[in-house]
């Protein structure tokens, strides 16, 4: 399975936990290392559960030390994740230390019951068709955080078609010792008490299952990857960047416009919700009055909803009741407390009379309500409600737009224009200044 994988001297790197089947696979790439031409490396995630954590790290550090292989110990805090639950919480710490690896392939030691576990535990917290597909062989991850990093490495799972007996009879041939997790053994998680109290109940009607469920995860991979593909067909007529247009939404329908949703939610790394909430978040978007403010919370995403469309966004902050603080001159300006960034560029002729802010500085506010702009010489002074209205900006974008002010007075507003009577002439230079969200 490896060898049509491998790009000349790539790099892998085990997650090892110590356990039987990471110390398995370290064992056998190990030995495959020197003949088919890779690296090998391994990383250690501490937890920070388990009062056994550090004499895990500490033979994970001497297995390791005795092969020459590289191992590299993370602890980790999964504090942050708590809220799903202390194994879906470990994961996630777990792979975000991986997904930050230099390498071609993370290699993970999961086998042939633990494939059928996971359909099982899956389809019994009532997942669909992509939380029932199989853990893949091979698996790609996204971009870095924020889509500009380079892509993390993907996932390998070479042992998926042995056993768990497979896998022990070999350590056993070879002598090999591992660690054990005393949590393996607490019947309490939902995973242990399918692995010790109901499996071997199935096993004695159905000595198969493993293969079996195997199978089927498989079946419902296929179904999965066509769904996405229908999402990403759906995608390409009904979103553009993070808007999705109402109308097309509508046109393919409930049960596609759920899917889309949930496709878009995956591939911004987020979990998909339940069903009934996407229903009631399409019931909101195409039901609510025109002019109410839609606002659905979809994990670390929400909906929102303007001029005929929906916008999927990274939950916003609240936006500060009051904001006033000078420029330090830099031309890029960080204001995390209202999601995004300004940015100077000094141009002849163009925006903000450098001249004329030189002295006295600037300072950004945001809108308390009456602030006007006239934005050509001789035309008429505009409310700044209106024009901001004009500009087909978004309510929510408008309670965070940073205004530019010299002194008391209203000089810029990023998007719209330059107050008429501060603006660059001919021979003058002058600041054009731009507000970037955050994504």
């Amino acid at each position: 399975m490896l060898k049509p994988l491998l790009v000349p001297r790539a790099r892998l790197v085990l997650g090892l936990s110590g356990g039987l089947d990471s110390v398995v696979l370290l064992d056998v790439l190990h030995q495959l290392s020197r003949p088919l031409g890779f690296t090998l490396a391994c990383v250690h995630v501490d937890h920070g559960i388990s009062s056994n954590a550090r004499r895990w790290a500490a033979f994970c550090a001497r297995k390791c030390k005795r092969l020459a292989v590289a191992l590299d110990v993370h602890h980790v805090d999964v504090g942050p994740y708590h809220a799903e639950g202390l194994e879906a919480a470990a994961r996630r710490a777990r792979y975000a230390v991986y997904a930050r690896q230099q390498c071609e392939f993370i290699v993970l030691a999961q086998h042939l019951d633990d494939q059928a576990e996971t359909l099982l535990l899956q389809l019994l917290r009532g997942a669909g068709v992509k939380g029932g597909a199989a853990m893949p062989a091979v698996r790609q991850q996204g971009r870095g955080e924020g889509g500009k990093a380079a892509r993390s490495p993907a996932i390998l799972r070479p042992m998926l078609a042995l056993s768990r007996r497979q896998i022990e009879a070999y350590a056993r041939a070879r002598g090999l010792r591992w660690v054990e997790d005393e949590s393996n053994a607490d019947t309490r998680r939902d995973r242990n008490f399918l692995r010790h109290e109901v499996l071997p109940v199935i096993e004695r009607a159905f000595p198969g299952y493993r293969a079996t469920l195997s199978r089927a995860a498989g079946h419902l991979a296929e179904a999965s990857q066509m769904l996405d593909q229908l999402a990403e067909s759906d995608a390409r007529i009904a979103v553009n960047g993070n808007k999705i247009v109402l109308a097309e939404l509508k046109r393919i329908g409930a049960d596609r416009a759920k899917n889309l949703l949930r496709w878009l939610l995956c591939r911004q790394g987020d979990a998909a919700p339940e069903a009934d909430r996407l229903g009631e978040a399409l019931r909101q978007l195409f039901q609510a009055r025109a002019d109410a403010s839609v606002l659905i919370a979809l994990g670390a995403h929400e909906l929102r909803r303007y001029a005929g469309c929906a916008y999927l966004l990274r939950s916003l902050p609240e936006a500060p009741l009051e904001l006033w603080r000078p420029w330090d001159g830099k031309r890029v300006w960080p204001l995390p407390e209202l999601g995004g960034t300004l940015h100077f560029v000094r141009r002849p002729a163009s925006g903000l009379d450098c001249a004329m802010t030189g002295a006295v500085g600037l300072c950004v506010g945001l809108r308390r309500g009456g602030e006007k702009l006239r934005l050509r010489p001789g035309a008429a002074t505009r409310s700044l409600k209106n024009l901001l209205q004009e500009a087909h900006l978004p309510p929510w974008e408008r309670e965070r737009l940073p205004l530019i002010y010299c002194t008391d007075t209203l000089v810029a507003v990023p998007g719209v224009g330059v107050a008429s009577d501060w603006q660059a002439g001919a021979g003058k230079a002058g600041w054009t200044i731009t507000w970037q969200r955050q994504e």
